[in-house]
């Protein structure tokens, strides 16, 4: 019963009588008639989220980055034409053309920014975004082009001459707010990308549009356009490229492969035919999925699932992509806060889970996606690290079911070999969703021989034509299969053969290779588009072409043939990392080269398919296309050269994101070590370690505090730092059961740094007595937490809680020991520290711990108290874990004083939230309390199923204590059950658990002596009874000091002593147990064991000729029985009651 708690209050005010007076009531109805009319004149001119923000909320408003599409229109040549007209007529006319295109606007729910006289400037994505906004600026756009051709014979009639328009487009950044005083103000978006989409517009032929190639990337996929060149553009260095829409495509463009080739997809017909069967199986029976396809760089992984996926509809499965990233592998959770990222994008950010995740959770949701206000920040302050970890992963459970609640869902999780530690753990969770609901869990990685993916899929209950798991490894295409792929891309017969026998050797099977390659012999102008083919273009060029003998020597060949300005935004972008910020990179250029713009060089590099765009809120990120372009990249630079640039970049990192240093952490700690500027990455290692193992990332945190230890040894006078880095690491092992390396690390600790403050050393004492426990030397963890207690002492009256948490660990201690009057002790004296403190999660776990041993004192009420008020605070709190925890203690509360209807809801509700969470100890725990109770009904395959369930956790999870109750309970049921045997293997195989656990003399080592007393009683051993039921007597006097007691344990042996005397046939001292045992039951509540008292009673009154007396006790033992549900039981007293005559 050790948990944390967080907090949280909820607080409703009313009016002292609960109503509001007439005159209120007419109050606000006209306010709200008021405002709804102020919103509806409002929505004429700007939409209807802005409307109300400018009524109810003007804190939305405020200053923001935004990713826009800009467009401007103009009335080409109205001032001229309308030179005779009167000023009523012109205003007119205008209203008229505008008020079309206004309507073009909304209808692809843009804003109308401003009117420019003859035109208008409408902006997309601000105040609310959407994911397509470039494609609704030029589908606008096309639209106002039709809806000036409609008004081009009004216009005529008035004007004499036809009236045309034209239009300017352009996408990225800007700032977006309300702009002005408080007499006057508007909601605009001012800065590069409005001025870029105004010069376009000018540039504009009169009836065309023109857009960037941002915008042309982003969308041609879309729509037909036509390249018009590059154009010399005012304020940019070198011309732009520039695009007009034409109109729709009929068929979407693929996003991968050659331009002008429709893609062709070879050697991989086995594998596709395997993962559509497996996808077709997953539609059919809605059971979930599991596929792992591993290949390296360029096998064509993405491809593969992409091929697959292609037969399916939106209407049929719900797919989502998230993807790992090697410098985002210390964010907690990165690939799937890329996938979130997208279910955000693609909804409004409540919807996207609102109505599928618990309110509780839905604050981890946006605290994974850096959401979470200050105040909801306040709430999740009280949780442990922990408790965050397992209802982050149970909240993301939550969501994917409900996902998968309303149609199949599938979750394509790719490049997963640069997933966190967090991402992989919630990963293995989520796994066990496919026997839950119809989920496809579909992840992409190489392979990784030092850490290899290991997800443990449970059987299916039933046999399936298709399996549940699928493990397929992508090799290298064949020879064939690979000249295949070049023919298609390119006619063969214009190439000469030895170069086509070069470039199928040096691919080696790689597709990505030989797409690269023939890139390369596209940028360098030797291919030329055909009919559907890559043509050579100089035959004698190629035969004297230099060819790269590996795949980074094909990307380095592309790089060196840029001009020297791509070049050096290529090579600082490498340094920076596989993907990063164009506000990154724009402040590193600056401190390198030069203020200059960035966004240029960043679309010309994107349109040459070495880099590519990606959405990210508030700020404009790219990303390397591929990996080997990175890392080929930045092995260019010289050794000698990376400090130099690693140190800009860090400098510029802490700059950029000064405000927010924390999050950078990793990427500080990585930059500044290959910096060589140790003592800036020994703070940002330690910093980053702190922050991984606080999100139980428990493999990188052991990696920054062993290189943060390393670090430490070149600087003089860093003790405090090693002392952060020793203790961190021990923390991280103790965690995750390295036992042995946590007690060296803590004790490296100490014996190096003598001076530390007393508090510190005291929290290292405390570890280090937890441990201890753990590896079951109770002597030794004792020891360590008395000297916990010294140094507290020395330091003073400080720190109540901690002193309360060494407590605490005593009580625990004490009570495993047997000693429950030290243990009461112990843990009342951390009450008294924390039990008016706001120190939740000690005071819950005292609480629990409390009520643990009030129960073994069989003191129910008392017990009972501690629970509920534990669990009371920890649902108010949303401590789900804590609370699972509490239910699970309520439930055998109500199971021993005789609720057992109370006691099995709380012990399934405690499962369930066990085994949503995923905490796998806490549910061996309730799936075994369930076992016993399912046994003492009589319900043998449910006990059964519940107490190997229990066996199977505790055996994974290697608990020896756990284990050794798996076994004890189970030889409860086959002794139930009479299957001798069977019982006596497990009651054997618990005790040298218990003592493995370093149990020595507690309740539960006595009820395996119990247990092996009824057993041979029920095989006539009486002697070997007689033998255990004087073992489980010495243990009771060991534990209480006292030859008889008043609990359920000495009960149970008087009872059991009550059958043995009379087995032997001395019935007067039979008589004289059974009836001190149910004094001891009457007295304890323990229904059941009292009922059972009765019936053996009544079994020595038939021996001592005494039938009315039988009866009696028969009817009490039958009233009892049938009250608890006992069908065993109860089928014992009618056998018994049949037999006496009436």
């Amino acid at each position: 019963m050790n948990h944390q708690a967080s907090t949280s209050d909820t607080k409703v005010q009313c009016t002292s009588d609960g109503t509001a007076s007439a005159a209120n009531e007419s109050d606000a109805r006209n306010e709200l008639t008021a405002a709804q009319d102020a919103v509806h004149r409002l929505r004429r001119y700007v939409p209807a989220a802005v409307a109300e923000a400018v009524l109810h909320d003007q804190e939305k408003l405020r200053g923001e980055r935004r990713k826009v599409a800009v467009l401007f229109a103009d009335a080409v040549g109205f001032t001229h034409l309308s030179a005779s007209l009167d000023a009523e007529s012109v205003f007119d006319l205008i209203n008229d053309l505008l008020s079309r295109l206004v309507e073009c606007v909304h209808r692809y729910g843009g804003m109308v920014d401003k009117f420019t006289g003859d035109g208008l400037m409408a902006v997309f994505g601000a105040p609310v975004a959407h994911e397509n906004d470039s494609e609704m600026a030029v589908r606008a756009a096309l639209d106002m082009q039709k809806a000036a051709a409609e008004f081009e014979p009004i216009a005529r009639a008035q004007l004499g001459a036809p009236l045309q328009i034209r239009i300017g487009i352009h996408t990225g950044l800007a700032i977006a707010g309300i702009l002005g005083t408080q007499e006057q103000a508007a909601y605009t978006v001012i800065g590069d990308t409005v001025n870029m989409a105004a010069r376009l517009e000018a540039l504009a032929q009169t009836g065309h549009i023109l857009v960037s190639s941002r915008v042309y990337h982003q969308t041609r996929a879309l729509f037909n356009f036509q390249s018009l060149g590059t154009t010399p553009v005012k304020g940019i260095d070198q011309p732009v490229p520039i695009y007009e829409p034409i109109g729709d495509r009929s068929e979407p463009l693929p996003t991968r492969g050659l331009e002008g080739i429709t893609g062709v997809f070879v050697g991989r017909d086995a594998e596709l035919e395997q993962l559509r069967a497996l996808l077709a199986a997953f539609l059919n029976d809605q059971r979930g999925r599991l596929i792992v396809l591993q290949g390296e760089a360029g096998m064509g992984k993405s491809r593969l699932v992409t091929e697959t996926l292609s037969t399916i509809t939106s209407d049929q499965v719900s797919i989502w992509k998230g993807r790992g990233l090697p410098y985002a592998q210390g964010v907690g959770y990165g690939i799937f806060r890329s996938l979130l990222q997208g279910v955000a994008r693609s909804r409004s950010f409540g919807a996207a889970w609102d109505s599928q995740v618990s309110p509780p959770l839905r604050l981890f949701l946006w605290q994974m996606l850096g959401r979470l206000s200050p105040e909801e920040q306040v709430r999740l302050r009280h949780l442990g690290p922990e408790r965050a970890k397992q209802l982050t992963t149970l909240a993301l459970r939550e969501w994917v079911l409900g996902e998968a609640r309303q149609q199949p869902v599938a979750l394509i999780l790719d490049d997963f070999h640069w997933a966190d530690d967090l991402s992989r753990d919630a990963l293995r969770t989520l796994v066990n969703l496919i026997h839950k609901a119809p989920v496809l869990l579909c992840v992409m990685t190489r392979p990784q021989p030092e850490s290899p993916l290991e997800l443990a899929v449970p059987p299916a209950e039933e046999p399936l034509v298709t399996p549940l798991h699928l493990e397929l490894e992508l090799k290298p295409l064949s020879p064939e299969h690979s000249r295949a792929l070049l023919a298609h891309l390119v006619d063969l017969s214009s190439m000469p053969e030895t170069l086509v026998n070069t470039i199928l050797s040096r691919a080696e099977g790689n597709p990505f290779y030989i797409e690269e390659f023939v890139r390369m012999l596209i940028e360098k102008e030797m291919l030329a588009l055909g009919d559907h083919q890559w043509q050579v273009t100089s035959a004698v060029e190629l035969q004297t072409l230099e060819i790269p003998t590996t795949l980074r020597g094909l990307m380095m060949a592309r790089v060196d043939r840029l001009p020297q300005d791509l070049q050096d935004v290529l090579r600082n972008a490498a340094v920076i990392g596989l993907q990063f910020s164009a506000r990154l990179l724009e402040e590193v250029e600056s401190r390198l080269h030069g203020p200059a713009s960035v966004l240029p060089p960043l679309e010309r590099l994107a349109g040459l398919g070495l880099l590519e765009e990606r959405s990210r809120a508030g700020e404009q990120v790219y990303a390397f296309r591929h990996i080997v372009t990175q890392e080929t990249v930045y092995r260019s630079l010289l050794r000698s050269q990376r400090p130099a640039l690693h140190r800009t970049v860090a400098e510029c990192i802490e700059s950029v994101y000064a405000a927010d240093l924390v999050n950078q952490a990793e990427v500080l700690a990585l930059h500044y070590d290959r910096a060589r500027e140790r003592g800036k990455a020994l703070r940002y290692t330690l910093l980053a370690g702190d922050r991984a193992r606080e999100r139980f990332a428990n493999r990188e945190a052991i990696e920054y505090y062993s290189r943060a230890l390393q670090l430490s040894q070149h600087l003089g006078q860093r003790q405090a730092e090693r002392w952060q880095a020793a203790v961190g690491l021990g923390q991280v092992e103790q965690h995750i059961g390295e036992y042995e390396e946590a007690i060296a690390c803590y004790q490296a600790a100490l014996d190096e740094w003598e001076e530390v403050n007393p508090e510190e050393r005291a929290q290292v004492f405390l570890r280090l007595g937890q441990v201890w426990s753990r590896r079951g030397n109770l002597q030794e963890a004792g020891e360590e937490l008395h000297k916990a207690l010294a140094q507290l002492d020395q330091a003073g009256n400080v720190l109540p809680a901690l002193r309360a948490q060494v407590y605490s660990e005593l009580g625990v201690l004490s009570r495993r020991q047997g000693d429950l009057t030290a243990a009461q002790k112990w843990l009342e004296q951390g009450l008294s520290l924390v039990g008016d403190s706001e120190h939740y999660d000690v005071l819950s776990s005292i609480l629990n711990r409390l009520g643990g041993v009030h129960y073994n004192r069989s003191e129910w009420d008392e017990a009972t108290k501690c629970v509920e008020r534990a669990l009371e605070l920890r649902q108010r709190l949303g401590d789900v874990v804590g609370s699972a925890r509490s239910l699970n203690n309520l439930g055998i509360l109500k199971y021993t004083s005789g609720d057992w209807d109370g006691a099995s809801t709380d012990l399934e509700r405690a499962a369930e939230l066990h085994e949503r969470i995923g905490e796998v100890e806490g549910l061996s725990l309730s799936y075994n309390n369930l076992g016993v109770l399912c046994a003492e009904r009589g319900e043998w395959e449910k006990a059964e199923k519940n107490l190997r369930r229990s066996f199977a956790i505790a055996q994974r999870i290697a608990h020896p204590y756990e284990l050794a109750q798996a076994h004890k309970n189970l030889g409860l049921l086959y002794l139930l059950q009479k299957q001798w045997e069977r019982c006596a293997r497990h009651l054997k195989a618990a005790i040298p658990l218990y003592t493995e656990a370093g149990a020595r003399a507690n309740l539960d080592i006595n009820d395996v002596y119990y247990l092996h007393g009824l057993l041979c009683l029920e095989q006539g051993q009486i002697n070997t009874a007689l033998e255990w039921t004087k073992r489980s007597y010495e243990m009771l006097h060991e534990m209480t000091n006292a030859d008889e007691g008043e609990s359920v344990e000495w009960g149970r042996y008087e009872q059991l002593m009550g059958r043995i005397a009379q087995a032997r046939g001395d019935l007067k001292l039979a008589r004289q147990h059974l009836e001190h045992s149910a004094a001891i039951f009457q007295a304890s509540g323990s229904q059941i064991e009292a009922g059972r008292t009765a019936y053996w009673s009544s079994l020595l009154s038939l021996a001592l000729q005494q039938p009315e007396k039988a009866r009696k006790e028969l009817a009490t033992a039958q009233q009892v029985f049938e009250q608890l549900g006992a069908t065993l039981d109860l089928r014992h007293v009618a056998e018994q009651l049949a037999q006496l005559e009436p």
